[in-house]
């Protein structure tokens, strides 16, 4: 699984905003100071201000401490945050967060079994332990997770079919579902779901109250997937709109437009990109490796020879950096590549 699709697969499952629209019916938090502090947290994700997403939720679970959302999006901002800086998941404390939100999950199905929140909530913890199994490489876990996930964010729409936000869940699972067996999908028992999973993302996209951004994230990817570049494309400007440095749709939009051909649109994103993580305050080594690469291969052969050897040696400079054991590999790659190119540069100008 490459960049892209890791950042794309977990913001699926947790990237959450208020963001109304026309006059549909709002599915909101039925207590105003939760849907509050929600609102504010996951704003402040969106804006990749980690730390004070992490103080907001934090206060959510001191306030309201047999609620589940504060735990499972202390839980969201851990796994967004290693992420994005290319980092491991603090498992311990990651996981003592699912276990609290579970909990939680469970006793509000108990007491309010009518109600949809409750499969709502225990649904996202058990799309966000899907995600983590799968970067430990538990993939049977991370399916088996995933088919739970599934399961009662169709038990919430089925308690209430408004619940639009639910749907960014359950097409998410259809479409990956489909794509990992569709060489069996000519088989007369086995379903292909992949658009119906994309019709159920678009709805929520358009309907939905919390789920919008989770919806457009995981539709951008899924496009990609599927070779609809233009589409996957419009999607990502439409959230950059409103997140215009945000690093996990600058990228889906670096991707959709690098794989269409269109390499100056590409190469404009990356240069979005870049800025991004170098403005940044905290230092993001590998995925500015990655992006000066990718910038670089898209446009080295318009430019002059002393500008793409000074942006190579821009490259090998991050070599100085100490990547993690988990980032050696990719990283010493990254500049293999780097070095061919270095050479062919060289070659071309002779």
């Amino acid at each position: 699984m490459n960049l892209f699709q890791r950042i794309l697969t977990i913001t699926a499952v947790l990237t959450e905003v208020v963001f109304a629209s026309g006059n549909h019916r709002l599915q909101r938090v039925p207590i105003p100071a939760i849907d509050s502090l929600l609102s504010t947290g996951i704003e402040q994700v969106l804006l990749q201000q980690y730390h004070a997403a992490g103080e907001t939720f934090r206060k959510l679970s001191a306030d309201f401490p047999d609620h589940p959302a504060g735990y499972l999006y202390q839980a969201a901002v851990l796994q967004s945050e290693a992420m994005d800086y290319e980092e491991r998941l603090n498992d311990r404390r990651f996981d003592s967060l699912l276990a609290a939100g579970r909990q939680r999950s469970e006793t509000m199905i108990r007491n309010a079994g009518e109600s949809p929140w409750g499969y709502y909530y225990l649904g996202t913890t058990l799309g966000y332990d899907s995600y983590a199994r799968a970067e430990r490489g538990d993939w049977f876990g991370a399916a088996t997770k995933g088919m739970s996930a599934a399961s009662n964010f169709e038990k919430a729409t089925e308690l209430d079919s408004t619940f639009y936000d639910a749907k960014a869940g359950i097409g998410t699972y259809y479409y990956w579902k489909s794509r990992k067996i569709e060489f069996l999908t000519w088989l007369p028992f086995v379903q292909d779901s992949r658009e119906e999973g994309i019709a159920k993302l678009e709805q929520c996209l358009e309907m939905g109250t919390y789920n919008k951004f989770a919806a457009m994230s995981s539709l951008v990817a899924i496009l990609v997937d599927a070779g609809r570049f233009a589409e996957a494309a419009e999607v990502a400007q439409k959230a950059l709109a409103r997140y215009p440095e945000n690093r996990i749709f600058l990228w889906g939009l670096a991707t959709a437009q690098e794989r269409s051909g269109t390499s100056v649109e590409a190469a404009g994103t990356y240069e979005r990109l870049l800025q991004s993580i170098l403005q940044d305050t905290r230092p993001n080594p590998y995925n500015e490796l990655v992006c000066r690469l990718n910038l670089l291969l898209l446009t080295w052969r318009g430019r002059s020879r002393d500008h793409n050897l000074a942006a190579v040696g821009e490259i090998l400079q991050l070599e100085t950096n100490r990547f993690s054991e988990h980032l050696k590999e990719r990283a010493a790659d990254k500049f293999k590549i780097a070095r061919r190119l270095e050479r062919e540069i060289q070659r071309a100008s002779n």
